[in-house]
């Protein structure tokens, strides 16, 4: 066991299997000659004469001559093995020295590298047809991955139910087809919950492909609605003056995102259907059907 440790360690280090070979035998043994350790290795004295050169290049043999010049007379003495920690010291300081050299370099490298390459695209959709585009961006669900979502619920004002309620409902039918459920993050607020018991009472099966949680961060609300889905990022924003959407195709800042996303998931509470049935019927549904915008026989 041992023995097998020490040959893994010395490939490890940098050593062929002829290097090893030799190198043991000279630690055993006082001024070896090649002849002697091609009897003992069973490797080609040519072959010796070269694998010593290494290992002395290296630092872990002495090569002397016993009398004359020729090779037949050289002898061969290993040093303490220490030796091998005080070649990793010198490796580790010629690395690091190299690294900083690298890192002067690389700037240029990187410059060169990516000058013309495009390794992300963005699309930005003025308005509020582009908001619209980007609400529940068709082509984003139509991919079959996990989709995360930061949810606002878009005001409904900026769109009109006779559009909002059905890019929502297609949406759903999407989902349902790749058979996924999107997790979703929303801020609890008086317009959140009324948009919420608004869509369950008007949709049984609002839920049915999506799953809610809620921080609790009192007074906290956001912006956009973000949706994250493999490498794409689409964004779209009503909010005062701010009309628009935005899709991001970025596998860095989609995995930024899901990452953050899912560190606010494990954090936040679960929105069951029973939590928003205990907020009490949608009053503005009742007035709608009241007043036929909608028709009572459809939910």
């Amino acid at each position: 066991m041992k023995a097998s440790q020490t040959v893994k360690t010395l490939k490890k280090f940098g050593l062929s299997e002829n290097e090893i070979a030799v190198y043991l035998e000279c630690l055993k043994e006082e001024d070896l000659t090649p002849y002697r350790i091609s009897r003992l290795t069973k490797i080609p004295r040519t072959t010796v004469y070269d694998v010593l050169m290494d290992l002395s290049l290296k630092g872990l043999v002495e090569l002397q001559q016993s009398d004359g010049f020729t090779k037949q007379q050289t002898l061969v003495k290993a040093k303490n093995p220490s030796a091998l920690r005080n070649v990793l010291r010198q490796k580790r300081k010629d690395l690091l020295s190299l690294e900083i050299d690298i890192i002067d370099i690389l700037p240029q490298l990187k410059g060169d590298y990516h000058e013309k390459q495009a390794n992300a695209d963005f699309k930005f959709y003025p308005g509020i047809e582009g908001a619209r585009k980007m609400l529940y961006n068709e082509e984003i669900a139509e991919i079959d991955l996990p989709v995360y979502i930061w949810t606002d619920r878009m005001p409904v004002d900026i769109f009109g139910y006779e559009k909002l309620d059905p890019i929502i409902s297609r949406w759903t039918r999407l989902m349902e087809k790749h058979k996924r459920k999107s997790k979703e993050i929303i801020f609890l607020g008086d317009w959140t919950r009324h948009v919420l018991s608004y869509q369950l009472e008007r949709d049984p099966d609002f839920l049915k492909t999506r799953e809610f949680r809620y921080p609790d961060y009192p007074d906290t609300n956001i912006a956009q609605q973000i949706i994250i889905k493999g490498n794409h990022v689409g964004m779209a924003c009503v909010h005062e003056e701010e009309v628009w959407g935005l899709h991001i195709t970025s596998p860095a800042l989609a995995h930024s995102l899901t990452t953050i996303f899912n560190a606010q998931w494990m954090s936040s509470n679960p929105l069951t259907p029973e939590i928003i049935r205990s907020w009490g019927p949608s009053e503005y549904l009742k007035a709608q059907i009241k007043k036929g915008q909608i028709k009572k026989k459809k939910y």
